[in-house]
């Protein structure tokens, strides 16, 4: 397991949720409705499945807005 730390985390619909804002390495931005109790501060717990140079792989603890589950991520992002 890794920390990744996020853009922003704002609040969900429900007061025990929270969504997660992680930039890619591609630059583009993924959602991630979660349960308030994977957050901690601004980052998320998060698998690590593989790393490229730079960039990162992990596997969300939920899909993504975007339908994805795993995202590459730059390895500064780690926490």
């Amino acid at each position: 397991m890794c920390k990744v730390n996020c853009e922003e985390i704002v609040d969900g619909l429900m007061p025990t949720e929270r969504i997660a804002r992680i930039k890619s390495a591609e630059g583009h931005v993924e959602e991630v409705t979660l349960p308030s109790s994977l957050v901690v501060g601004n980052s998320i717990e998060a698998a690590f499945v593989g790393s490229q140079d730079d960039k990162v792989l992990v596997e969300l603890p939920r899909e993504s807005s975007s339908g994805r589950w795993r995202v590459w991520v730059d390895r500064k992002l780690l926490g």
